[in-house]
């Protein structure tokens, strides 16, 4: 039954593309969001964590919907972090520009192309 909605899962992310491109957007609001309006994090450095959380979600998306195309897609991974940061710095209210959060970003991605590639490809070819 696990093995079903895992099939499933990754079936429906496969044929429905437009996952990838609404995480992508989730992305971008939430990275627009006004800094005074986000929780104060609970730890220090929670804010690197979640960046490379999203990141790996993102990147995860998009190796389903393009297998093909992964060197493409982790290189864009990473240039839309930095990219974000730089539009983060040209917004007009509290958001800055942080090396450390493209960083995260970049890890992120990394770390969602490894999960993917070894993860959920190796698990798949078992149940083929």
């Amino acid at each position: 039954m696990l093995i079903n909605i895992f099939q499933s899962i990754i079936k429906f992310i496969s044929t429905n593309p437009w996952l990838a491109w609404f995480w992508t957007f989730l992305i971008l609001t939430a990275c627009t969001w006004p800094g005074k309006d986000i929780p104060a994090a609970p730890i220090v450095g929670f804010d690197k964590i979640v960046h490379a959380g999203l990141f790996s979600v993102w990147i995860i998306l998009w190796l389903i919907a393009y297998p093909k195309k992964a060197l493409l897609l982790v290189i864009t991974g990473m240039i839309y972090g930095l990219g974000l940061e730089f539009y983060q710095q040209l917004l007009p209210f509290d958001r800055t520009f942080d090396w450390w959060d493209a960083v995260a970003d970049a890890v992120g991605v990394i770390i969602g192309f490894s999960f993917k590639s070894i993860i959920i490809d190796r698990y798949l070819q078992r149940l083929y």
